[in-house]
């Protein structure tokens, strides 16, 4: 379900999706801190004036910040191995699925015990889809030499049964549906109840949007269960002839095989999307065009990816930029007082996400972050995803299974500056005097939100100026700013002769191309965490 931005989306969907705006943001959002403290100290002009020019060096293809210089490599995956397959077993002319190379099962296991930006059930769901068809090769064994196959059962049917209640509507209807099709793809659907099938069939019915719809009504088909896409096509005669750019690919090709019919002005529209950095876009978009039967295939082009001998697809090579690097690299450029110098490249695509309304709901909160964080007025999803953040909700405990949520409605309440909610959070302990990283993320945001007085209780005990003078020493920029931010926000006294210091230490993790944007560890290449985590540390 992505386009331009559908990349990142899926990524949520896979790994974090699944609670939605706030589990999105966990990840996005580690070591956020603008705090002062620990008394006034004599410090050094920090650097960074061309920091907003040379974030062109992260300058993503899509006009986001791209998390790290790196260029993404083309080491396999497991959801472009998932749709690549797909988009490959779609008969075209002479060519059909049995050319597509079987996917071994010491491969593809391999790949779904290491591909962790996903959760079980989910690394579950890519593969089913890259062995459907397969005459050989079966999913259940594939998860089992894996080591998912219980806990990713136990995922989806948990899901299904009670929906994560953060999640959106579409997020809910997409994740149901996925799941649904992982359990059927199992031999397991005989565990879903009718009373769980019918309140997915009645959602898909009220659905607007065609993807997650079309994905619920053939996953309840695979079980012999009928669900109408009633909203989806309410106005589907007209979207399917409007401009190209009034309807992403995406949502133009679901609603085309939703409505069963491919007129000239969608076919013309959709060949152009072929060429899609995506995976799954490429696999909708190359299905909808074979509405028509064996002569429509017979006239598209190859697919631009391709299936390894092992049957694995790579990564694609498109360098996008996400929302989470850019929010990181806003955080940088706030810190350094120049919010007012963000490139241009990248306020224009702020106010064009804000925009869109094909934006992912889970977006909505971060984008409206970013543009919070440079006082930007994005648009109507930006305004959405504010109203939002004033409503997600805060654990009353902060656990191991609720702690991406957790963490984002926190993050989101210190952006905006909602104030402090009573949780209740124990911190995963000490290493001697310093804290875990974990602990130092909890600290941090706790008190960005406005707890102070949890913040200080939690670092009780932790030398945290030893803790950053260590970690810069041994060359872990990230966990060196955390603990830094960790002692100002519990007011510990910080010596003048750290201050002095700092600039010294952080000196090695710049970047030897573009100097002021720095690395995780000395010598390697710049990222917009790191960057972010330098100038906190610099500030």
């Amino acid at each position: 379900m992505k386009s331009g931005l559908w990349h990142e989306v899926a990524t949520k969907r896979r790994s974090r999706v699944l609670a939605a705006a706030a589990s999105a943001l966990a990840a996005a959002i580690v070591g956020v801190s603008m705090l002062s403290g620990g008394g006034p100290v004599d410090r050094p002009a920090p650097p960074g004036r061309d920091l907003a020019g040379q974030l062109d060096a992260l300058r993503g293809a899509n006009d986001l910040v791209r998390s790290s210089r790196t260029d993404v490599g083309r080491d396999p995956a497991l959801y472009p191995t998932a749709y690549g397959r797909l988009e490959a077993s779609i008969p075209r002319g002479r060519r059909n699925a049995a050319s597509v190379p079987e996917a071994r099962v010491g491969a593809l296991a391999a790949l779904a015990r290491t591909d962790a930006l996903d959760t079980p059930a989910w690394r579950a769901h890519y593969v089913c889809l890259s062995l459907t068809g397969s005459p050989t090769v079966d999913a259940a064994t594939v998860l089992e030499r894996a080591g998912l196959r219980k806990r990713a059962e136990s995922e989806a049917l948990a899901y299904l049964r009670a929906p994560d209640s953060t999640d959106d509507a579409l997020t809910s209807l997409a994740t149901r549906a996925a799941f649904l099709q992982t359990l059927t793809c199992l031999g397991r659907d005989g565990t879903v109840s009718s009373a769980v099938l019918r309140r997915l069939a009645t959602d898909a019915a009220l659905a607007e949007q065609p993807v997650p719809v079309l994905y619920a009504v053939e996953a309840l088909r695979s079980v012999g269960v009928r669900a109408l896409p009633t909203r989806a096509l309410q106005r589907s005669d007209a979207l399917l002839t409007t401009d190209c750019r009034r309807l992403a690919p995406m949502q133009r090709a679901a609603l085309a095989l939703l409505r069963h019919t491919l007129p000239e002005r969608t076919r013309s529209c959709l060949v152009t999307a072929l060429k899609d950095g995506d995976t799954q876009t490429r696999w909708l978009v190359r299905r909808a065009l074979t509405i028509g039967g064996a002569g429509e295939a017979g006239r598209l082009p190859a697919p631009v990816g391709s299936v390894r001998a092992d049957g694995l697809v790579a990564k694609s090579p498109t360098q996008l930029g996400t929302l989470t690097a850019t929010y990181n690299a806003v955080r940088a450029l706030t810190a350094t007082a120049q919010q007012d110098r963000a490139p241009q490249w990248l306020t224009r695509r702020l106010a064009d996400v804000g925009s869109d309304p094909d934006l992912d709901p889970s977006d909505r909160v971060l984008l409206a972050m970013t543009c919070h964080r440079l006082a930007l007025h994005c648009g109507p999803e930006a305004e959405k995803g504010a109203r939002e953040a004033a409503r997600l909700k805060v654990p009353t405990r902060l656990t191991a299974e609720n702690q991406r949520i957790w963490y984002g409605a926190m993050a989101a309440r210190a952006e905006f500056g909602l104030g402090c909610r009573h949780t209740s959070v124990e911190t995963p302990g000490k290493q001697g005097t310093a804290l875990t990283p974990r602990s130092l993320d909890i600290v941090v945001v706790l008190a960005d939100a406005g707890c102070t007085a949890q913040a200080r209780r939690l670092t009780a005990g932790a030398d945290l100026v030893a803790q950053t003078r260590t970690a810069l020493r041994d060359g872990d920029l990230l966990i060196a700013s955390d603990a830094l931010q960790a002692a100002l926000a519990s007011d510990q006294d910080v010596p003048q002769a750290l201050w002095d210091e700092v600039p010294r230490l952080v000196e090695r993790y710049r970047d030897v191309q573009y100097p002021d944007l720095y690395a995780g560890s000395p010598g390697g290449a710049a990222s917009a965490d790191a960057t972010r985590a330098a100038y906190y540390l610099l500030a």
